[in-house]
């Protein structure tokens, strides 16, 4: 039971769920000052010229790590440090000459030279909920002010592919990954239920029990009938629209062969559901590679679980080796059917932990320096960006903020990361305020 509830929430009661209501909380309370400040942002950022790098990726699949994982004792190791820093874990060498990664990560270190390891993320948001916002926004929080995550960005600035939604989360959505000022029209699609278990099953694949695809026809062919009549009353109208979406994406899904494919697990081979492990994370994440692979443009797959306050070197290596194994299992995955280099693949949580252990054997909320990893979609293999000072405290080189993470997401997908939206009061913000692409990692 514990287990479970670790991945729904962290240590500050932050839940999931909550980020609903955050959303639902409406576009008010923005003050004149805040106000006047974007618009000078938004015209700063419209006269810069943005790269003229077009793009590889047609595809993003977030890893959401909640609850922060630890850099040291993933990707950035300190084994010259203090006992009370370094902790317990050992590096290990990589397939890329000087790359070293953590001793829980051993398939992971054969796949390095198709992994962009950025050691020097900073933030100056040490809590769950103010941390998770800025990562899968750009933005820090704005009192009042629904910023939408980057995968109802990219459903809005980029052409759906396939009768699938643009926008899938598995097995549940991610906390500020919504539609923000964009609608509800624009918030993901859950399948619904754990990928892992034998009986999963996609909610609005099949018409109601009793219900024929033929009266599901006449049913649609009444309703637009209808919504014809009152349209003209509903326009503008950002409940309405959802609604109409919602309708819309069922009928496709149902309508669609190709559409319910995508989400049939069991037409995977024994050996590769293995290889991905048959537990939720790992199920969850083949298929988003079963998803991409259809045509859907933004997955994210949140893997919770990684609050680590206490006892963190017994808890954690089991943690990491279910993590490794799946995604390497990936990587290598999309390599081999040629979607690597159009899929961007980003793993990542909130924040990293402190470099002195606390009391509890645990380490607590740091964000003053911490890890991610990137591969595909154009991103260049085999490196490391960016470093933190000996004790993993501070970036020693190469910060890089979220703002920045955000204009080389949007640049590698070939989305202009200064070109704006507005919201429905007619607040414009930029894509990436103030960011700009990390240098060298897309090629």
């Amino acid at each position: 039971m514990a287990e479970n509830r670790c991945i729904h929430t962290d240590c500050e009661g932050f839940y999931r769920r909550d980020f609903l209501k955050a959303g639902a909380l409406g576009l008010f309370g923005l003050s004149l000052t805040d106000f006047f400040r974007l618009k000078a942002q938004a015209a700063t950022a419209e006269a810069s010229v943005s790269a003229p790098y077009k793009g590889t990726a047609t595809s993003v699949i977030l890893v959401w790590l909640g609850g922060g994982p630890s850099h040291l004792d993933m990707w950035d190791l300190k084994p010259e440090a203090p006992e009370e820093i370094r902790g317990l874990f050992k590096p290990i060498a990589t397939n890329v000459n000087g790359i070293q990664v953590s001793e829980h990560l051993p398939r992971l270190a054969q796949q390095t030279d198709k992994l962009c390891i950025i050691r020097s993320m900073t933030s100056p948001e040490a809590a769950h909920e103010r941390g998770t916002h800025y990562m899968m926004t750009g933005y820090q929080p704005l009192p009042g002010f629904a910023v939408p995550g980057y995968g109802a960005v990219i459903s809005k600035l980029k052409e759906q592919r396939s009768a699938l939604p643009p926008y899938i989360s598995v097995p549940a959505p991610v906390a500020y990954g919504g539609g923000g000022f964009l609608g509800a029209s624009l918030a993901p699609f859950s399948p619904g239920g754990n990928p892992a278990s034998n009986n999963f099953k996609v909610r609005d694949l099949e018409p109601p029990k009793g219900v024929s695809f033929e009266r599901v026809e006449r049913r649609r062919s009444l309703r637009q009938a209808v919504d014809a009549a009152f349209k003209k009353y509903e326009a503008g109208n950002p409940a309405a629209e959802a609604v109409d979406n919602f309708y819309t994406s069922a009928y496709n899904l149902m309508s669609s062969t190709d559409a319910r494919a995508a989400f049939d697990l069991k037409a995977e081979p024994g050996k590769t559901r293995d290889a991905y492990r048959r537990d939720t994370f790992g199920q969850s994440c083949l298929l988003a590679r079963r998803l991409v692979e259809a045509g859907v443009n933004f997955v994210t797959v949140s893997n919770g679980g990684w609050d680590n306050h206490n006892n963190i070197f017994s808890s954690l290596p089991g943690k990491l080796n279910a993590f490794d194994q799946t995604m390497a299992t990936l990587i290598t995955d999309l390599s081999d059917r040629g979607l690597l280099e159009t899929t961007l693949v980003i793993a990542m949580g909130e924040f990293g932990r402190t470099p002195v252990i606390n009391r509890n054997a645990g380490r607590d909320h740091h964000s003053r320096v911490f890890s991610i990893m990137l591969a595909g979609g154009g991103v260049q293999g085999g490196q490391v960006i960016g470093a933190s000072d000996p004790l993993g405290m501070e970036p020693a080189e190469t910060p890089v903020r979220p703002e920045d993470l955000s204009a080389t997401l949007y640049q590698s997908l070939g989305v202009d990361y200064n070109q704006h939206l507005e919201s429905p009061d007619g607040v414009r913000i930029v894509l990436s305020r103030g960011g700009r692409p990390i240098r060298g990692v897309l090629a």
